[in-house]
Order: structure tokens, then C-alpha cells, then sequence
């Protein structure tokens, strides 16, 4: 076991927690320890004492990097809040991403965010943009800006963006894809399942771009099915031909779903091209119910069977109601395409099922990340609202996808031990994108000199609250630090706080 050199800093800690279990992941050091925070960075871990403003006994509590989510579409300061309370320090919309990346960037950081944030450079809104002349925010617009995903999720039935481009228009599309990267979009997001009717050229040509700009493309497949032609296989591998054709480093988003009953040919085809040197990686959410908004492409009636499911399995969260019908169900994809929905993809009672959801869970490498949604109550969005009101609604995975993570993986099945969890929440998705976004080499650690972005956590007692009736924080954790910042202190959220910062691609 690596251990530290133990030499007092050279000014007093300003905080010093002192006594709880310290586990990195990237030096193996898993022990009893002290650590010490000066100006958001760490700059004490050891046996002793060394001089500090505050001292804070953590005796009985694990002490962990902050965790990272590599995929949340819950960016507005409630859906953050929400996630610091479930341990995440730095929260990343990195699947669908956002445009136009200077503003969005500059009016969350005028805002102020609790925990650090980010987003990729968004194909899907370029595509919008260019096909069916979307307007995407500007600086006319009031604060807040509307979120990039419900400009997505509002616009996903438009005529065009989902239909095959000209030349011309991919080079466009691709032109404003390139413009939020150099802009800091931490690659390139890619919603391929929303537009599965785009050219296969267009994803090889968006693959190109990505490698050329030294980022990762994360995408969700353009197929969900369990019967071929067009399966769930089908997608993972043009996925996995775009990195061999390109040698660019592509990511997989929520390979548990998007793979529903073909997750062991999936994990077998990602499996075998990683041995093969392919920079492929991937990221689950430990969950059989999935959310998406009712006008995804995937909800046309006459593909549900595609899925496994019926209309019944798909839950309407505006109105709670199961959708009754094929007519219901079109009704509301022409009236509110954007309404956010649970679907029910796998049944995690059936042993079968629950073995094929954990098979996509611990593929080697793989992350965990939430694939958290907006909240809403009623009609209304919440964007900026604490507490969180009664009678809000998302899926439960927006407020305890890590606390399920160790209460149920670690504790309960035993799927993974303490360490290899808070490895595939901390250092694995640091790893992913710490080439195009450096910052995140200090994220993902508690090493001396790294960011003091921590999560003190009580291992036994840690557990998920929030169910797809209500929406209710994850207990255990005990102090959540961004930027040697609380964000969460002594088991309760403050509110107030908002130490996070852009996590912004090095691309210029």
C-alpha cells in the first residue's frame, strides 16, 4: 500500500478532518488518516495533527474524492443541490451537452453553481439548428437561460432532424459542433438514438472531428431493440467502427439501457474491441426503469415491440399516468413531446433480467453515472427553488443514483466492494476526460495538490431515499465538499453555497 510523506503544510489547514477511513483510488492508499484543506486544494494527508482553523472528527466515515457524474441533464442549481446531497461534486451534461457554449457557460457561472459543472459542444442542437432552423439561446434571452435539454426535448419531433443531411448540412452541423468545443464543450455529445434516420457517414465524419480535436464523443446508440435488423447490437458496434475507423475515444452513455436485452452480445462486441486497443468506454446507472421525453423516435407505436414494451409500460410524470393506449400515445408526442416519462425496460425481480442490468454495471472500466433529469412540478420546471417542493417529480436516479450504487451494489449484492466503487465514481470518470478537460487531473483523488473536492460518507448507514413517487435525498452522507467548500454539512444541504466551477475543454 503507497502511503503519504508526512510533512506539515506550510500554512495552517484552514480545515482538518481527522480520523475517518481515506481510500484513493489511483494510489491504492486505504486507510485511517488526517486531511487537511487550504485554499480549495488538499494540502495535508498523515498520522499527525498539523495546525488547523477547524478541526472536524470524521471518526467511522469514509473520506473519498467528491464523486463525478458524467451524465446529468439536471443542471439548474436544484438538480445540483440534489446531486450533492448524493455525494457529486462536479456534475457533467456531456451526453446531449448544450449550445451555444460560450453563453451558456458565462450566465451558470453568473448564476453560481454548488458543485462544479460542464457540458459537451451538443450535435443534436447544431442539427436542430441547421435542419430545422431551431433558434438556441442568445443574449436577448432573460435569466435563466431555458435548459438545453428542453429546447432538445421541445423540438425532437421537427420534420427535419431526423432525416438524412446533405454534404453541405453536415459541414454546417459539424462547423457549429467544432465552434462550442474550441468554446470549452468537453467533446462532442452525440443523442444518435433520437435521430437514428442521420447518415451513418455523418457519425463516422462526427467521429473524425472528435479525434481531431483531441476529445471523446459520448453517444447514445442509434438503435434500442432486441430483434434484428437494427438491434441494440447494431448500434454498439457502429459505435465501436467509428473508433477503430478513427482512433477517436468513444464513450458509451447508460450501456445499461440502451442495450436492454442484449447486454451480454453488447458487453461481449465492447469487451473484445477494448482488448484490441480501441479507446472505447462506457457508463451505467444502476436502474430497470429508464426516463426520456415522449417524442424520442424510440416511442413511435410501432416500434415499442422492438423494446419489449407496450404503451402501459411507459409512465407520463406531468399527469403520474400510465399511457392507456396507442391513441394516448400519440396524442401526447404531438402535444407535449418534451413531457418526461419512466419506461420500464427490464424487470429487476426477474434474476434473469436483474443478472443481464448488473452485466452492464461492471463491465471493466466502466463508470457510474446517473443520466439525472430535470425536475418538475406539474407543468413547471424547477430550476432555482429549496427546498425541493412536495408533489415534484423526476426519476429517482437524479437524487440517488450513488447512494443506491453502495447501498445496493456494495451492501446489499455485493456486486462491488467499497474501493472498486468509489473508483468507478471518482478516478474512472476523471480518467475518461481528463485529456480534453485538464482540470479534472486534480478531481477524482485525495492526493496532496489535488482539488479538495471531497465526499465523507458513512458506509453503513448510506442509502437512496427517493422513489418514482417522490423525490427525497440520499442519507449518510455526511459532509460534501467542493473547492474545500461545504456544500452539504453535517448530513444538511446549504443552500447558499455555490463554490462549483466551468469544467471547460483545453481546445481553443
Amino acid at each position: 500500500m503507497l502511503d503519504t510523506i508526512e510533512r506539515f503544510p506550510d500554512e495552517p489547514c484552514q480545515t482538518l478532518f481527522v480520523g475517518g477511513r481515506v481510500i484513493d483510488p489511483e494510489t491504492g492508499l486505504d486507510g485511517i488518516r488526517n486531511v487537511g484543506v487550504r485554499d480549495g486544494a488538499i494540502t495535508y494527508i498523515g498520522r499527525e495533527r498539523p495546525p488547523a482553523d477547524d478541526v472536524v472528527d470524521v471518526t467511522g466515515l469514509v473520506v473519498s474524492p467528491g464523486f463525478i457524474d458524467l451524465h446529468s441533464h439536471a443542471q439548474s442549481p436544484t438538480g445540483l443541490l440534489l446531486q450533492a446531497q448524493d455525494g457529486v461534486t462536479t456534475s457533467l451534461d456531456l451526453e446531449a451537452g448544450s449550445l451555444p457554449i460560450d453563453l451558456v457557460y458565462a450566465r451558470a457561472e453568473s448564476e453560481g453553481r454548488p458543485i462544479n459543472f460542464g457540458f459537451s459542444s451538443s450535435w443534436a442542437l447544431a442539427r436542430m439548428a441547421v435542419l430545422d432552423g431551431v433558434e438556441l439561446p442568445d443574449e436577448s434571452y432573460a435569466d435563466p437561460l431555458p435548459s438545453s435539454v428542453h429546447i432538445f426535448e421541445d423540438n425532437q419531433t421537427r420534420p427535419r432532424w431526423n432525416s438524412l443531411a446533405s454534404d453541405y448540412e453536415v459541414a454546417a452541423i459539424l462547423d457549429r459542433v467544432e465552434q462550442g468545443v474550441h468554446e470549452g464543450g468537453i467533446g462532442i455529445g452525440v443523442l444518435l438514438g433520437y435521430s437514428p434516420e442521420s447518415g451513418r457517414d455523418e457519425y463516422y465524419r462526427t467521429a473524425v472531428l472528435a479525434e481531431r480535436l483531441g476529445v471523446p464523443a459520448f453517444t447514445h446508440s442509434r438503435q434500442m431493440s432486441n430483434v434484428e435488423p437494427g438491434s441494440s447490437l447494431d448500434g454498439t458496434l457502429e459505435i465501436i467502427a467509428a473508433a477503430a475507423g478513427t482512433g477517436a475515444a468513444m464513450h458509451i452513455c447508460h450501456i445499461n439501457s440502451t442495450s436492454l436485452q442484449r447486454i451480454d452480445d453488447v458487453s461481449a462486441a465492447v469487451e473484445s474491441a477494448q482488448r484490441r486497443g480501441n479507446r472505447i468506454t462506457t457508463e451505467g446507472y444502476p436502474y430497470a426503469r429508464s426516463s426520456t421525453g415522449v417524442g424520442a423516435a424510440f416511442f413511435e407505436p410501432d416500434k415499442l415491440h422492438r423494446m419489449g414494451i407496450t404503451t402501459e409500460s411507459i409512465q407520463y410524470l406531468p399527469t403520474g399516468e400510465r399511457i392507456a393506449d396507442v391513441d394516448r400515445l400519440v396524442q401526447l408526442r404531438a402535444t407535449d413531446p418534451g413531457g418526461l416519462c419512466i419506461i420500464d425496460y427490464l424487470d429487476a425481480d426477474d434474476p434473469a433480467q436483474l443478472a443481464m442490468l448488473l452485466r452492464g454495471l461492471t463491465l471493466e472500466g466502466g463508470a457510474i453515472a446517473s443520466d439525472a433529469m430535470p425536475l418538475i412540478h406539474g407543468a413547471h420546471h424547477l430550476h432555482d427553488e429549496w427546498p425541493v417542493p412536495a408533489g415534484a417529480s423526476t426519476h429517482p436516479r437524479s437524487a440517488g443514483c450513488f447512494a443506491r450504487t453502495f447501498g445496493w451494489l456494495v451492501r446489499d449484492l455485493g456486486v462491488f466492494s467499497l474501493n472498486e466503487a468509489i473508483r468507478r465514481v471518482t478516478l474512472i470518470p476523471a480518467t475518461i476526460i481528463e485529456e480534453a478537460a485538464p482540470a479534472m487531473r486534480k478531481k477524482g483523488r485525495v492526493q496532496v495538490g489535488a482539488d479538495a473536492d471531497l465526499t465523507i460518507f458513512d458506509p453503513d448507514t448510506i442509502s437512496d431515499l427517493a422513489t418514482f413517487e417522490t423525490v427525497s435525498a440520499s442519507t449518510g452522507f455526511r459532509h460534501v465538499l467542493v473547492g474545500g467548500v461545504y456544500v452539504v454539512r453535517n448530513g444538511a444541504v446549504v443552500p447558499e453555497s455555490r463554490p462549483g466551477r466551468a469544467i471547460r475543454s483545453h481546445v481553443r
